[in-house]
C-alpha cells in the first residue's frame, strides 16, 4: 500500500476487501491503458490563480491562451469532506482547458470550517455566479456550464447538478450518491468506522442530502466513472445514481475502471495512474464536447 498517497488525506479509511459491483450489465465496464499519461504541462493554457469569488474562498482558472469564448467547467476537488484544495487534478484540469474549455478548481467549505453539504453546494454555485459574472473578462460561455468532481467534490457536483439549472452537464468520478450506503460491500470494520457519528461524513451531512433523492426528468447528462477496487467508496454509489438517472428517463453514462482505485488514494501508483490517462480523459472531454458545444 503506497503510505505517501494515503497521507494526501487526514483520517483516511480503507476497506480490506473490495466491494462487488452488483451491475447486471458488464458493459459498462472499462480497461483503461495507463500509457500514455497527459503531461505535466498542456501547451497552449493560461492559469489564474488564487481569483477570490466569496468570502475569502478561491479557485484558479485555467482557460486557452487563444482568445474566445470557451464553455465553462467547475471542479471540484476531493478531500472527505475534511479538506479541499483548489489545486487538485491540476494537470487533468489543463488537459480538459487545452481541449477548449475553462475550467476551474474550486475550494469549498469543508467540516475544518464546520461547514455542511449545504455550504458546499452554496459555495459551487457562488463559483458559477462569479465566473458567469466575469464572463468578458475570462472569455467564458456564460450558457456552457457543467460542474465536474472527484470523490467528495464528485458528490456536491451531483447536488449541484440536480439543482442548479444553468449546469448542462455533470461528470462525477467515484462520488457519494447515498449516504447510507457509502460502504456497502465493504469489510466488517469499513463499515464499523463509516457509521460513527463522528465520520466527516455525518458531521457534513446533518440530514439527508442524498443526490439520488434528487433525480428528476431532465436532469443534466451525467458521467459517472468508479474503479472496481475502489477501497474508500463503494462502486454501489455510482452504479445507484446511474440506475436512479436511467428509471427518471435521463441521460447517464456509466463506466467502471478495471482494477482502478480511489484517484489518487488508490493502493498503487498503476491503480492511480489510470485516472490521469489521455485515454480517460479523453473519455470525459469526448462527454463535454457532446453536451457543452452547439
Amino acid at each position: 500500500m503506497n503510505l505517501k498517497i494515503m497521507s494526501v488525506v487526514p483520517g483516511i479509511r480503507y476497506s480490506a476487501t473490495a466491494a462487488p459491483d452488483p451491475a447486471a450489465d458488464p458493459g459498462g465496464r472499462l480497461l483503461v491503458d495507463s500509457d500514455p499519461q497527459i503531461p505535466r504541462r498542456s501547451p497552449g493554457v493560461t492559469l489564474r490563480r488564487g481569483l477570490e469569488y466569496r468570502d475569502g474562498l478561491r479557485l484558479d482558472l485555467h482557460t486557452p491562451a487563444t482568445p474566445g469564448r470557451y464553455p465553462l467547467v467547475v471542479f471540484l476537488p476531493g478531500g472527505g469532506f475534511v479538506m479541499a484544495p483548489r489545486g487538485a487534478a491540476r494537470r487533468a484540469r489543463a488537459f480538459v482547458a487545452a481541449a477548449g474549455y475553462a475550467v476551474a478548481g474550486v475550494e469549498y467549505r469543508t467540516t475544518r470550517q464546520h461547514a455542511v453539504y449545504s455550504d458546499g453546494v452554496a459555495d459551487a454555485r457562488a463559483a458559477i455566479d462569479y465566473l458567469v459574472g466575469h464572463a468578458d473578462e475570462y472569455g467564458i460561455r456564460a450558457d456552457r456550464v457543467a460542474v465536474w468532481g472527484e470523490s467528495a467534490g464528485g458528490y456536491l457536483a451531483s447536488l449541484t447538478g440536480l439543482t442548479d439549472p444553468r449546469v448542462r452537464a455533470v461528470v462525477n468520478q467515484f462520488g457519494v450518491s447515498d449516504l447510507n450506503r457509502i460502504a456497502d460491500g465493504f469489510d466488517a470494520r469499513m463499515r464499523t468506522a463509516v457509521a460513527d457519528s463522528q465520520h466527516p461524513v455525518h458531521r457534513y451531512r446533518i440530514a439527508d442530502a442524498n443526490p439520488i433523492d434528487l433525480v428528476r426528468p431532465g436532469a443534466p447528462p451525467f458521467l459517472l466513472l468508479h474503479g472496481d477496487d475502489d477501497r474508500i467508496i463503494s462502486p454501489v454509489q455510482t452504479l445507484l445514481l446511474h440506475q436512479a438517472l436511467r428509471a427518471a428517463g435521463g441521460d447517464s453514462t456509466r463506466y467502471l475502471l478495471a482494477g482502478a482505485g480511489h484517484g489518487l488514494l488508490s493502493l498503487s501508483r498503476r491503480q492511480a495512474r489510470q485516472w490521469t490517462s489521455v485515454q480517460l480523459l479523453t473519455i470525459i472531454n469526448e462527454f463535454l464536447q457532446r453536451h457543452l458545444r452547439d
